[in-house]
Protein backbone atom coordinates (compact mmCIF):
# COMPACT_ATOMS: atom_id res chain seq x y z
CA UNK A 1 0.00 0.00 0.00
CA UNK A 2 2.62 2.19 0.91
CA UNK A 3 4.38 1.50 -2.36
CA UNK A 4 1.29 2.50 -4.66
CA UNK A 5 1.06 5.72 -2.38
CA UNK A 6 4.75 6.61 -3.05
CA UNK A 7 4.07 6.08 -6.90
CA UNK A 8 0.61 8.25 -6.88
CA UNK A 9 2.61 10.87 -5.07
CA UNK A 10 5.69 10.70 -7.85
CA UNK A 11 3.24 11.16 -10.37
CA UNK A 12 1.01 13.62 -9.28
CA UNK A 13 2.45 16.50 -10.11
CA UNK A 14 3.39 15.30 -13.41
CA UNK A 15 -0.23 14.89 -14.21
CA UNK A 16 -1.67 17.92 -12.63
CA UNK A 17 0.68 20.38 -14.52
CA UNK A 18 1.47 19.04 -17.66
CA UNK A 19 -0.34 20.71 -21.17
CA UNK A 20 -3.16 19.33 -22.08
CA UNK A 21 -2.32 18.27 -25.46
CA UNK A 22 -4.77 15.83 -28.08
CA UNK A 23 -1.68 13.85 -29.96
CA UNK A 24 -2.73 11.89 -33.27
CA UNK A 25 -0.58 10.14 -35.24
CA UNK A 26 -0.12 11.97 -38.30
CA UNK A 27 -0.37 8.90 -40.87
CA UNK A 28 -3.61 7.92 -39.50
CA UNK A 29 -5.00 11.20 -40.70
CA UNK A 30 -7.04 11.64 -43.86
CA UNK A 31 -4.31 12.53 -45.97
CA UNK A 32 -4.99 12.50 -50.15
CA UNK A 33 -2.06 11.28 -52.15
CA UNK A 34 -1.85 11.72 -55.63
CA UNK A 35 0.96 10.14 -57.75
CA UNK A 36 1.14 12.65 -61.22
CA UNK A 37 3.45 11.33 -63.79
CA UNK A 38 1.61 12.51 -67.58
CA UNK A 39 -0.17 15.11 -68.90
CA UNK A 40 -3.48 15.07 -67.32
CA UNK A 41 -6.24 16.70 -65.68
CA UNK A 42 -7.10 15.27 -61.69
CA UNK A 43 -9.67 16.37 -59.43
CA UNK A 44 -8.68 16.94 -55.88
CA UNK A 45 -11.69 18.01 -53.67
CA UNK A 46 -12.87 21.27 -55.10
CA UNK A 47 -9.71 22.11 -57.07
CA UNK A 48 -9.01 20.98 -60.83
CA UNK A 49 -5.55 20.36 -61.32
CA UNK A 50 -4.29 21.03 -65.63
CA UNK A 51 -1.18 19.28 -65.75
CA UNK A 52 1.45 19.45 -68.66
CA UNK A 53 4.13 16.57 -67.87
CA UNK A 54 7.68 16.98 -69.60
CA UNK A 55 9.58 13.38 -69.79
CA UNK A 56 12.93 16.18 -70.59
CA UNK A 57 11.71 19.00 -67.89
CA UNK A 58 15.30 18.98 -65.81
CA UNK A 59 18.66 18.10 -66.51
CA UNK A 60 21.44 16.68 -64.44
CA UNK A 61 25.28 15.63 -65.18
CA UNK A 62 24.75 12.43 -63.05
CA UNK A 63 21.41 11.11 -64.62
CA UNK A 64 20.90 13.17 -67.80
CA UNK A 65 17.32 14.23 -68.10
CA UNK A 66 14.15 13.95 -66.31
CA UNK A 67 10.78 14.54 -65.70
CA UNK A 68 8.43 17.03 -64.01
CA UNK A 69 5.36 19.25 -64.36
CA UNK A 70 5.96 22.16 -67.17
CA UNK A 71 2.74 23.57 -65.81
CA UNK A 72 0.44 23.31 -62.92
CA UNK A 73 -2.78 24.94 -63.75
CA UNK A 74 -5.53 25.14 -60.67
CA UNK A 75 -9.11 25.69 -61.12
CA UNK A 76 -11.89 26.00 -59.02
CA UNK A 77 -15.98 26.16 -60.08
CA UNK A 78 -13.91 26.48 -63.54
CA UNK A 79 -12.09 29.37 -62.27
CA UNK A 80 -8.46 29.62 -63.17
CA UNK A 81 -6.77 30.60 -59.56
CA UNK A 82 -3.21 29.95 -60.22
CA UNK A 83 -0.15 29.11 -62.65
CA UNK A 84 2.72 27.07 -61.04
CA UNK A 85 5.90 26.29 -63.28
CA UNK A 86 8.34 24.03 -63.33
CA UNK A 87 7.80 21.71 -60.61
CA UNK A 88 10.79 18.64 -60.72
CA UNK A 89 10.20 15.11 -59.94
CA UNK A 90 13.02 15.30 -57.69
CA UNK A 91 13.28 11.30 -57.02
CA UNK A 92 13.89 11.21 -60.47
CA UNK A 93 11.28 8.15 -60.98
CA UNK A 94 9.33 9.64 -63.30
CA UNK A 95 6.10 10.38 -60.63
CA UNK A 96 5.46 13.18 -58.37
CA UNK A 97 3.64 12.33 -55.22
CA UNK A 98 1.03 14.96 -53.86
CA UNK A 99 -0.55 14.80 -50.54
CA UNK A 100 -3.11 16.53 -49.63
CA UNK A 101 -4.28 17.74 -46.15
CA UNK A 102 -5.11 20.45 -44.09
CA UNK A 103 -1.78 21.46 -43.12
CA UNK A 104 -2.12 24.88 -41.19
CA UNK A 105 -5.29 23.55 -39.72
CA UNK A 106 -7.59 26.49 -41.16
CA UNK A 107 -10.29 24.69 -43.10
CA UNK A 108 -8.75 24.71 -46.44
CA UNK A 109 -7.02 21.92 -48.52
CA UNK A 110 -2.82 22.38 -48.73
CA UNK A 111 -0.61 19.96 -50.24
CA UNK A 112 3.14 18.85 -50.52
CA UNK A 113 5.60 17.48 -52.46
CA UNK A 114 8.89 16.02 -52.26
CA UNK A 115 11.70 18.70 -52.22
CA UNK A 116 14.92 16.62 -51.92
CA UNK A 117 14.75 12.65 -51.54
CA UNK A 118 17.54 10.65 -49.80
CA UNK A 119 17.17 7.74 -47.26
CA UNK A 120 14.10 9.36 -46.78
CA UNK A 121 12.19 12.43 -48.81
CA UNK A 122 12.14 16.03 -47.48
CA UNK A 123 8.88 17.73 -48.05
CA UNK A 124 8.01 21.48 -49.60
CA UNK A 125 4.76 22.56 -48.82
CA UNK A 126 2.15 24.96 -50.35
CA UNK A 127 -0.39 26.24 -48.21
CA UNK A 128 -3.65 27.76 -49.48
CA UNK A 129 -4.14 31.36 -48.80
CA UNK A 130 -8.04 32.04 -48.82
CA UNK A 131 -6.88 36.40 -49.16
CA UNK A 132 -5.35 35.83 -52.18
CA UNK A 133 -7.11 32.99 -53.42
CA UNK A 134 -4.12 30.34 -54.19
CA UNK A 135 -1.51 27.94 -52.99
CA UNK A 136 1.37 29.74 -51.54
CA UNK A 137 5.39 28.17 -51.46
CA UNK A 138 6.22 28.42 -47.43
CA UNK A 139 9.55 27.79 -46.82
CA UNK A 140 9.33 27.81 -43.23
CA UNK A 141 7.49 24.65 -43.51
CA UNK A 142 9.77 23.12 -45.78
CA UNK A 143 11.60 19.57 -44.48
CA UNK A 144 9.38 18.99 -41.55
CA UNK A 145 8.48 15.60 -40.69
CA UNK A 146 5.34 15.55 -39.28
CA UNK A 147 4.61 12.44 -36.86
CA UNK A 148 2.09 13.63 -34.86
CA UNK A 149 -0.54 16.45 -35.15
CA UNK A 150 -2.59 18.71 -32.35
CA UNK A 151 -5.67 20.06 -33.87
CA UNK A 152 -7.36 22.01 -30.64
CA UNK A 153 -3.70 23.14 -29.81
CA UNK A 154 -2.46 23.87 -33.43
CA UNK A 155 0.48 22.06 -32.92
CA UNK A 156 2.61 19.37 -34.72
CA UNK A 157 5.41 17.14 -33.73
CA UNK A 158 8.12 17.15 -36.53
CA UNK A 159 11.53 14.75 -36.52
CA UNK A 160 14.10 14.79 -38.61
CA UNK A 161 14.69 11.57 -40.90
CA UNK A 162 17.10 9.60 -40.16
CA UNK A 163 17.82 9.94 -36.31
CA UNK A 164 16.33 8.02 -34.10
CA UNK A 165 17.10 10.56 -31.19
CA UNK A 166 13.91 11.29 -29.23
CA UNK A 167 15.84 14.55 -28.06
CA UNK A 168 15.72 16.27 -31.65
CA UNK A 169 11.94 16.35 -31.56
CA UNK A 170 10.25 19.74 -32.22
CA UNK A 171 6.63 21.17 -31.43
CA UNK A 172 5.88 23.74 -33.75
CA UNK A 173 2.77 26.07 -33.46
CA UNK A 174 0.59 27.00 -36.00
CA UNK A 175 -0.39 30.43 -36.93
CA UNK A 176 -2.04 30.92 -40.09
CA UNK A 177 0.32 30.22 -42.61
CA UNK A 178 3.36 30.64 -40.36
CA UNK A 179 4.57 27.91 -37.90
CA UNK A 180 7.37 28.24 -35.34
CA UNK A 181 8.77 26.31 -32.83
CA UNK A 182 7.05 26.29 -29.68
CA UNK A 183 8.97 26.56 -26.27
Amino acid sequence: MRNILCIALCLLPGYLFSQETHWQEFPQEAIVALEINKTATYQVERFTLDVVWDKALSHSANIGAYAGIKKLRVFKANKLLQTIDSIEDVTALGTIHFSFYDYNLDGYIDFSIPLACGKNCAKKYYLFNPKRNQFEHIPAWDYLSIQKIDKSNKLLLSQPDGNAAEDNRKIYQIKGLEIKEAH
